[in-house]
């Protein structure tokens, strides 16, 4: 019984969780007593927050893009392995092993620069060779420049094959970039974000970055593709 009650207590007097129901109830409030379009602009943004705290939105927005892409299951090495910078520490353990897998495959670190010692020795921790990593220069800044930087650099071929590691998230938008750029990509995606959550599902600030970063997501799909920088609002298979 004291676990329950301490689960139901905690849930409630949470920090992040007691100040989104604090302002949600002094919304609805005041634009009950004041029904103007201030105070009732006040309560839909409580209400979003409410929902996006106690709700698994973020998880529901998510799931669609982390499983657009299945891990390419080819046996035939690919010409290449490509690494987005954003793809964190799973990114670049991934890589160390696909470079055991296909030894010789070339590496190609995108959005990482060749003096990041933590990277690389990472990837050497992890049974890489830091003398086959490719850096793109210079540096690209988003996930655009790392397709333009990288086909100016590789000059990839029709009857060519890069695998592309990045995270399961952000695969979608990267994928487009990459084809749009020239390449034949292979999806290797990393980081299945909801895999635990689905689970494990918990009130308060995770759910609202969770929902943040799909926002961020579907927003930058929408964006890139209205500049031409993908092949489709929402690239698949």
């Amino acid at each position: 019984m004291i676990y329950y009650v301490s689960k139901v207590f905690w849930l409630i007097a949470a920090p992040t969780n007691a100040l989104v129901l604090i302002s949600a109830i002094a919304a609805f409030w005041t634009a009950q007593r004041s029904p103007n379009w201030v105070a009732w602009l006040a309560a839909a943004g409580a209400c979003g927050l409410v929902v996006g705290t106690f709700t698994p939105i973020g998880v529901a927005l998510t799931v669609p893009l982390e499983y657009r892409f299945a891990r390419s299951d080819s046996q035939a090495p690919p010409n290449g392995i490509i690494l987005l910078g954003g793809s964190g520490v799973a990114g670049v353990e991934v890589l160390a092993a696909l470079s055991q897998d296909y030894p010789k495959s070339r590496l190609i670190f995108s959005g990482l620069s060749a003096t990041n010692s933590t990277s690389s020795e990472r990837f050497a921790r992890h049974g890489g060779d830091p003398a086959r990593i490719i850096y793109i220069e210079p540096l690209p800044r988003t996930t655009s420049e790392d397709a333009f930087y990288a086909a100016a650099l590789l000059k990839p071929k029709p009857s060519e094959r890069w695998m592309l590691v990045t995270s399961a998230l952000h695969m979608p938008r990267a994928v487009g970039c990459f084809r749009v750029a020239g390449f034949q990509v292979e999806p290797y995606p990393t980081e299945l974000r909801t895999a635990r959550t689905i689970r494990f599902f918990a009130p308060g600030s995770a759910p609202l970055e969770q929902l943040d970063a799909a926002a961020k997501e579907r927003i930058g799909l929408i964006a890139y593709r209205l500049m031409g920088k993908t092949d489709a609002l929402f690239p698949g298979p």
